[in-house]
């Protein structure tokens, strides 16, 4: 099942930059401009313009990134037997309700079927690469943000039914199950960081870079509410909060504001810095915490389908070596590109 086949296409990186660019425009910054000032109806209108550019962008590259791997996984001889029964129907599924969220929003039901079934896959995928050293940290990444994904959207059901019924015990049981989901997806965040720390070229600089900049646009957020506040803490104070999805965790506000900024801009890190593996942690933390939205969905169900086929960092660095050293081209291979090509 690791076997990669000819590479052709739109790479994966562009496919990922799209949907992360899209989650960020759709979930932080669009809902954070209404409001704010006077005199921005036409940034406001553009805004909304180019999110949905974006969002039908990245949707178009996800549904049919998916759609091979799928294929080939069906193909494929010893691609295990739960990849067919369980995984390829539940990402046929996620596109099915894609395509559905494209004319309406969907209902409460149809989006925890959704988060549930992106979670298995996640969790299916990371436990088949967790025996691969050279796999192993996307492996927990992407099963640690499934775990937490699912814990978020069972909490938010939860939280949704309490507060019809009016059930406070219920309300605090979802308080904890919440913050169960936030520390899962600080530890998956943990683990991006020091891989990026570990494993890129530029580790020691980019990390605490990350931090620094994570933590002055949360100073800066929490400024919002003062008397005086600028326009900029304004807004980061609204995108991250819009961000944070109302989560109903116990943790301070502060918290929640520096893991949306972390995730953030490690995903944009591990994706620029960080090779084939760090395509599949930038895909897993631009997902995290928005399992039951469609695109966030897809892309960590397209990082759960290709990491399997992610080679180890020395065939990399071959690859790169015989690039740069005028090898054949029948020998080379592209460290980073689109999805296998299912055999003919």
């Amino acid at each position: 099942m690791t076997d990669r086949p000819i590479d052709n296409g739109v790479p994966l990186r562009v496919v990922v930059a799209l949907g992360l660019a899209a989650s960020v425009m759709a979930r932080c910054l669009a809902p954070a401009l209404p409001g704010l000032m006077v005199g921005i109806e036409s940034t406001i209108v553009w805004t909304g313009r180019l999110t949905a550019l974006l969002t039908m962008l990245a949707a178009t590259g996800l549904v049919a990134g998916l759609a091979r791997l799928g294929t080939l996984l069906v193909a494929a001889p010893r691609a295990p037997l739960v990849a067919r029964v369980v995984v390829v129907p539940a990402v046929a599924l996620g596109c099915l309700l894609l395509l559905l969220a494209s004319f309406r929003p969907l209902q409460p039901f149809l989006a925890l079927l959704l988060g549930i079934t992106s979670a298995v896959v996640g969790a299916l995928s990371a436990r088949h690469s967790l025996v691969d050293r050279s796999k192993r940290a996307g492996a927990l990444v992407l099963g640690l943000v499934s775990i937490a994904g699912l814990v978020h959207v069972l909490s938010r059901k939860l939280t949704q039914d309490a507060s019809d019924a009016l059930d406070i015990f219920a309300f605090r049981t979802a308080q904890w199950i919440e913050t169960l989901g936030v520390a899962l997806d600080l530890v998956a965040l943990a683990l991006a960081l020091v891989w990026l720390r570990l494993r890129t070229k530029h580790g020691r600089i980019v990390v605490p870079a990350l931090l620094g900049v994570a933590a002055l646009l949360v100073v800066s957020s929490l400024r919002a509410s003062a008397p005086g506040a600028s326009t900029v803490s304004v807004l980061l104070g609204r995108g991250l909060e819009r961000l944070s999805r109302e989560q109903s965790s116990i943790l301070p506000l502060a918290f929640s504001h520096l893991l949306n900024a972390g995730a953030l801009l490690t995903a944009a890190a591990a994706l620029a810095t960080g090779g084939e593996l760090g395509l599949i942690l930038a895909a897993c933390l631009a997902a995290r915490g928005a399992l039951d939205i469609p695109v966030p969905s897809l892309m960590l169900e397209l990082a759960a389908l290709y990491l399997p086929f992610v080679r180890p960092v020395s065939a990399a660095n071959a690859a790169v070596s015989s690039s740069t050293t005028g090898a054949p081209s029948e020998q080379m291979a592209i460290a980073d590109t689109s999805p296998p090509s299912p055999p003919a």
